[in-house]
C-alpha cells in the first residue's frame, strides 16, 4: 500500500508525491538553482514516480537565484521517449522567472506538455485536466 504523500529533500527544492502520478517539485527560498541541483532533482522525480509516467508542478518563489548555465541544457533529453512526464506546470512569481521559464521551454520544446502560470491553484487544475485528457486518450 502506498502512503501519500512522500517526500524526498534535495539541496534546493523539496520533491514530493502527493497523489499517485503527481509530483510537486518546490524550490527553496534562498537556495541557488544550479545544475548539479537540477540534476538531484531529476533523480529525486525519478525515485519518486517509481517506473510510472508522472505529471509535475514546479513551483519557484520570488526572487530565485539561478546559474544562467540551467538555462542552455535541455534537461529532459535525456528522458525523451521514455515517457517519464506528461505534463509539466511551471509556477512562478515575478516576471524574471516567467521570461526565464517561457524562453527556456521555447527553445527547448518538450515531447510533454508544458504551461508557465502565476497561479498555483489555477496550475494543480491545469495538470489535472491533462492526466484526465491523456488517460481517457489512451482508452
Amino acid at each position: 500500500m502506498s502512503h501519500f504523500p512522500r517526500t524526498i529533500e534535495t539541496r534546493i527544492a523539496t520533491m514530493s508525491l502527493v497523489a499517485p502520478g503527481f509530483i510537486e517539485q518546490r524550490f527553496r527560498v534562498g537556495a541557488r538553482i544550479d545544475l548539479a541541483g537540477f540534476a538531484e532533482n531529476k533523480k529525486a522525480r525519478i525515485q519518486l514516480a517509481g517506473g510510472t509516467t508522472c505529471v509535475m508542478l514546479s513551483v519557484i518563489p520570488k526572487d530565485m537565484d539561478f546559474d544562467v548555465g540551467v538555462t542552455t541544457v535541455d534537461h529532459f533529453a535525456p528522458e525523451r521517449g521514455s515517457d517519464t512526464l506528461q505534463a509539466l506546470a511551471v509556477v512562478v512569481q515575478d516576471n524574471m522567472m516567467e521570461m526565464v521559464a517561457k524562453l527556456f521551454f521555447s527553445y527547448f520544446p518538450q515531447v510533454f506538455r508544458t504551461k508557465v502560470m502565476d497561479n498555483e491553484d489555477d496550475a494543480r487544475l491545469w495538470l489535472q485536466q491533462q492526466m484526465e485528457e491523456i488517460e481517457s486518450e489512451r482508452m
